[in-house]
Order: structure tokens, then C-alpha cells, then sequence
């Protein structure tokens, strides 16, 4: 099968997935949806596309949908799509993409993914080794989703989005744009350009070698997550926290 692999990640887990769906197919085209944003590239003929993504907010990340409304696709179209989680549940992101491709597709079949949530604002980020853990206790259920993928089974999505998740998801995503007016940067910064670079948003630009945060952030804590010297922080809660990173993917793979 002709396949398109597109996904969004800020921390690893969601192109984790993505390269074993790759490797277990046997091939495929990896698309990140942030540099296709970013290149306005929403070519998506194919004939099965997968998309991956974290679930922010119940739903999906704000990249990510801005990505799916544009994407051009063949009304008959095998869509899978792979909600990936710190322990909620991916359903209203399913409905969610739905509405987004009215007109053009619908997903094909889908599967939530439970890992350990890397949302460092509200809460602590797993030790590798949770970490590592939670990802072999869906090493099963990825395999299988993989298999129903090749045989292109359908799996319909029951019922609509919830009314209270939705209101609550625009607000989060319209409401609360200062999403970084909290964040600094401490003396440990080395100027180094990564936060930069790893913003799926362009939200940060580095002024006398330190980083400034534009008003632009969409909740991805990326450039906290992966600071080298843990200098960037949220107010002072995120101090003692440990940072994530998926062990099994470089930094160099989420630039």
C-alpha cells in the first residue's frame, strides 16, 4: 500500500509510533505536520494515510488541526489514526479529525495508545524507566492495530464528540493564547538555539542569546521538555521536575 505516515510529536512519542507502523509495513513516507505547516504541504494523496498525534486537551493538538483541515486527501482514502495519550481516553480527537475532513474522508480505523503523560505544566514527567515500561505494555496493541492497518479493516467511530469536551477544548485552544507568558530562562541557558529550532510554532526567538517567547505557544512544552540544561521553566513549578524525552528517539529526529 502507497502509505503517508503524518505525525506530531514534541517529546518523541508520537514519531516513536510512527516509525514502527514504517518498519513493520516494510515502507512508507514519515511527514512531520509541523514542517508541513510550516511549508504549507498538505499533499496527502496516498492510498492509506496514517496521522499521529499526542491528545492535548482531550482532543487534538492545536498544530495538528490546523494541519488535518488543510490536508488534501482522495475521498476514498484509507485513514487510520492514533490518539496518543498519558492515560485519558482519544475518542473525542476521532470525531474531532471527522468533522475536520467532512467532505473528504472519514477515518478508516483507529486506536488510543496509552503512554505516560509528558505534560510538565500540570504534572511530573515519568522516569525513563515508567517510561520505558508503558511503552512495551502497548507494544501488543500497537502490533495488532498495525496488522488490522495492513488488512485495512474499518473500525466506525460510535457516536459525536461531546458538547462539554468540545467547549472546553476552545476554550483551552482560543481563550488561553498566553500560554507562555509564564515561561523564563534561567542562567543555565547556553544560547544554544534548540527551544528555538524545536518550536512547532515559531514562538521563540532568541534575543542577546536568550530565548523570548511570542505569544504564540500551543501548549506543546517542547522547548521545556528538551532544553539540555533544563534552563527554561514555568513560573518556578517546573524547577525540580525531570524533563522527558521518548528513550527511544534523538533530539536530532524532533528538529
Amino acid at each position: 500500500m502507497n502509505i503517508k505516515i503524518f505525525y506530531f510529536t514534541s517529546t518523541g512519542n508520537s514519531l516513536y509510533v510512527a516509525k514502527k507502523i514504517k518498519a513493520s509495513l516494510g515502507g512508507g513516507e514519515i511527514i512531520s505536520m509541523a514542517k508541513a505547516l510550516k511549508a504549507a504541504n498538505f499533499n496527502g494523496e496516498a492510498e492509506g494515510i496514517v496521522l499521529i498525534y499526542p491528545i492535548h486537551c482531550g482532543s487534538l493538538p492545536i498544530v495538528a488541526e490546523k494541519f488535518i483541515s488543510k490536508l488534501s486527501i482522495s475521498k476514498d482514502v484509507y485513514i487510520a489514526a492514533v490518539g496518543v495519550t498519558g492515560g485519558g481516553g482519544a475518542k473525542e480527537s476521532f470525531s474531532h479529525i471527522n468533522q475536520l475532513l467532512k467532505g473528504k474522508g472519514e477515518i478508516s480505523n483507529y486506536v488510543c495508545i496509552k503512554y505516560i503523560s509528558n505534560y510538565i505544566r500540570a504534572g511530573k514527567n515519568p522516569t525513563e524507566e515508567r517510561a520505558l515500561k508503558a511503552i512495551n505494555e502497548n507494544e501488543d496493541l500497537l502490533n495488532k492495530f498495525i496488522e488490522s492497518i495492513k488488512k485495512r479493516e474499518v473500525k466506525k467511530i460510535s457516536g459525536n464528540s461531546g458538547l462539554v469536551g468540545r467547549i472546553f477544548y476552545n476554550t483551552w485552544k482560543n481563550y488561553y493564547k498566553n500560554k507562555d507568558k509564564a515561561f523564563n530562562v534561567s542562567g543555565l541557558c547556553t544560547g544554544c538555539k534548540l527551544c528555538e529550532n524545536i518550536c512547532p510554532a515559531d514562538d521563540i526567538e532568541m534575543v542577546e542569546g536568550k530565548p523570548r517567547w511570542l505569544g504564540k505557544c500551543t501548549d506543546c512544552m517542547a522547548c521545556v521538555n528538551i532544553c539540555p540544561k533544563k534552563a527554561i521553566n514555568i513560573g518556578n513549578k517546573t524547577l525540580k521536575k525531570n524533563r522527558y524525552k521518548n528513550p527511544f528517539i534523538n533530539v536530532d529526529e524532533l528538529l
